[in-house]
């Protein structure tokens, strides 16, 4: 049975929250209930603790920022068949900054502000166990940070518009204090600051259960911080990180092909978490999970209340032509027929376990798209050959097309599409490399395609944010 149950001294978090286009729009308590002053080690330890919460919140890593990162891209669809709107509006690219579905702006700054408690602090005395919470309060407001320019601000190494980052907050919260938008630059050197300084601080960390950050996490993320900055240097640090990952990290390890399907669709909790494989997930219990408005495994799984959520046919087909071990992880049964063409249900997101509706913990990072970081970071250093080596090694444990690699890049992100579908990274990966959306099918009248340069790819900030900081510029086009 799962023991995890927050324990939080300053913050309610909000995990029963109702889901997407009308979630309501919640004031951070922070400034009422914070003296800033924390008394102890102790306290210190709590306010970390709260940090996952909101980390997991439905606006958040519990289900919005891995949905949209499907929606907005070629490989999930709304099925027509859908009883109510929900994500529909997301789907659609049917958004502008006054009906804006993209609530992690507030919820990923609220992150943001329970780490700077902590890395605020001059009271607590100093000690290995305090640097590791001041670590690991590092990696989580990274992680925001990364998740917040990565969706508000255009791609690095696109040459548009780099004055539009974000603001960075680094004080303790003051709802009289607002800050303009940083340049992109200034961002990511904060964000890889922030995480060296993590990942030294919690070197000597204990933290072995997957629903916490970790020093492993924190590499993970600076690997992939390095692949999307893209300045000269970056990519072979990217690639340095991800062999010490592979090399060093007792707890983490790769998953064969033969224990995918158990990964994702067990129903026994000693299968379907905390395994090697995860870098990090979301936790959720019988007492305190997302619910049946939020938590994805409602709107992924076929005979759920919210379903909806579908992958697009054409790509199953590719997978369908080399009998791909992948396909357990699909259904094409009970397929509702109002889509044309009809859609593929997933079952990598589960609804329930043997501990009822809305347990499964929610899978964010796993430790075989470290494979696929590196094999970027080698083909954008030229190393083409490496990668491509890298890259058909693993197609050939999942039985997927073997690749001639005539266009590198296009080819790690079809693998990585097949590998990573439903999990929240394709319309940062096409962001990242600077290529367009493309949707083959089922776009319900609704826009299809999006070039590369579109403002689409950049997040509108809601206005109600924009009225709370009339310092922050709202990007070009919005």
């Amino acid at each position: 049975m799962k023991k995890h149950i927050y324990r939080l001294l300053f913050i309610v978090p909000i995990l029963l929250s109702s889901c997407s286009e009308d979630r309501l729009d919640l004031i951070p308590e922070i400034g009422d209930v914070y003296d800033g002053n924390l008394k102890n080690e102790d306290q210190m330890a709590q306010v970390v603790q709260g940090i996952y919460p909101k980390l997991g919140s439905g606006s958040n890593f519990g289900a919005d920022i891995l949905i949209q990162g499907e929606l907005l891209s070629d490989n999930i669809f709304v099925s027509n068949a859908a009883g109510d709107i929900a994500y529909v509006n997301t789907a659609a690219f049917a958004w502008h900054s006054g009906n804006s579905p993209f609530g992690q702006y507030r919820g990923l700054y609220e992150v943001v502000q329970q780490a700077n408690l902590v890395l605020n602090d001059t009271n607590v005395p100093i000690n290995v166990n305090v640097l590791s919470l001041k670590g690991e309060a590092k990696i989580a407001r990274a992680l925001a940070m990364f998740y917040l320019v990565q969706g508000f601000s255009p791609n690095p190494t696109s040459g548009v518009n780099q004055e539009y980052g974000i603001p960075i907050k680094n004080d303790i919260y003051d709802p009289q204090k607002t800050v303009g938008r940083s340049t992109i630059d200034e961002v990511y050197d904060f964000i890889i600051r922030d995480l060296t300084e993590g990942i030294e601080g919690m070197a000597n960390s204990s933290r072995q259960d997957k629903i916490y950050l970790s020093a492993t996490a924190g590499k993970y993320l600076l690997s992939k911080v390095y692949l999307t900055r893209g300045k000269s240097g970056d990519y072979q640090k990217s690639i340095d990180l991800v062999d010490d990952i592979l090399k060093s990290s007792s707890n983490f390890s790769m998953i064969e092909a033969n224990g995918l399907v158990n990964y994702f669709t067990s129903k026994e909790i000693s299968l379907l978490e905390n395994q090697p494989e995860t870098i990090f997930e979301i936790s959720q219990t019988s007492i305190s999970n997302l619910g049946i408005n939020t938590h994805p495994g409602q709107y992924y799984t076929f005979n759920a209340s919210k379903r909806r959520l579908m992958m697009r046919t054409s790509l199953y087909n590719t997978m369908n032509s080399t009998k791909d071990v992948r396909l357990s992880l699909f259904q094409t049964a009970q397929a509702p027929t109002v889509d044309d063409p009809k859609g593929v249900w997933l079952k990598k997101v589960p609804q329930s376990t043997s501990e009822g509706a809305n347990t499964a913990n929610v899978k964010v990072f796993r430790m075989t798209e470290l494979l696929f970081i590196k094999m970027e970071a080698l083909a954008k250093l030229g190393r083409k050959s490496e990668a491509l080596t890298l890259l058909n090694e693993f197609a050939l444990t999942r039985k997927s097309s073997v690749y001639k690699g005539d266009d590198i890049i296009t080819d790690i992100l079809t693998e990585k599409q097949k590998e990573f579908i439903g999990e929240g990274l394709r319309f940062y990966d096409l962001k990242r490399n600077n290529l367009p959306i493309v949707k083959t099918s089922n776009c319900n009248g609704n826009i299809c395609e999006v070039s590369a340069n579109d403002k689409l790819f950049v997040f509108p900030i809601p206005i109600g944010e924009l009225d709370r900081a009339p310092e922050v510029k709202q990007y070009p086009g919005w």
